[in-house]
């Protein structure tokens, strides 16, 4: 704290210099308690990447399908008109809507040709995998939570895992689940090639109609 006048002398008393001190140590410990915070949310944002870059290196038909969808959501959050902090929770829904894909076996995820509907039962599992390792953190907010949940969920009721309908579907989660979508469609696999964006983007508006 730094106090100043200009052309009085004397002008400080010890009574200013009580009140600077009494405010200077609270301030102190305000200022160090919020630098300790932010270090705590780094470390778990940090800590939360590193699981979503876990599940990244098993799965490596679909390497980069995790930040794609992530930087896909932000970006219509922004044209959404959305505020910082709220994207801050898309950016976090993008980085984990996929984190339940740790519980699902290499010999399943790493297949290169078509599941069976045995092997495609456990992927159909993997939001509430996902689920159940967020709830566990006071942390994650209810919209991160959501997209993890539903962003395989379908309007008309033929999604999963709980078969939501209609406005039973978060906004949160379909954009999560049209992003998704979208770069499954347009990237590469072992048993098929990408489709041409522009033409993915006009197929996909035709199929939102009818989904979301």
């Amino acid at each position: 704290i730094y106090v100043d006048t200009r052309g009085t002398t004397s002008a400080f008393v010890n009574t200013d210099l009580e009140l600077l001190v009494a405010i200077a140590g609270p301030s102190a410990v305000a200022i160090k308690n919020a630098q300790y915070v932010r270090s705590l949310e780094q470390s778990y944002s940090d800590t939360l990447i590193v699981l979503a870059n876990a599940v990244e290196a098993r799965d490596h038909y679909t390497v980069g399908h995790t930040w794609r969808v992530t930087n896909f959501s932000m970006e219509i959050a922004r044209e959404l008109g959305w505020a910082d902090e709220k994207i801050k929770e898309v950016q976090m829904g993008g980085v984990l809507h996929d984190v339940g894909k740790i519980a699902v076996p290499d010999a399943v995820l790493q297949k290169p040709g078509k599941l069976t509907d045995n092997e495609f039962a456990k992927v159909r599992k993997h939001p509430e995998e996902g689920g159940g390792i967020l709830i566990a953190s006071k942390q994650v907010s209810a919209l991160v939570l959501d997209v993890c949940l539903h962003h395989h969920e379908k309007v008309d009721g033929s999604g999963y895992p709980h078969r939501l309908q209609g406005e039973q579907i978060s906004l949160f989660a379909k954009m999560g689940a049209v992003c998704d979508v979208y770069d499954a469609i347009t990237s590469d696999r072992p048993y098929k090639s990408g489709w041409d964006p522009a033409e993915s983007i006009r197929k996909m508006t035709v199929w939102c109609n009818g989904h979301f």
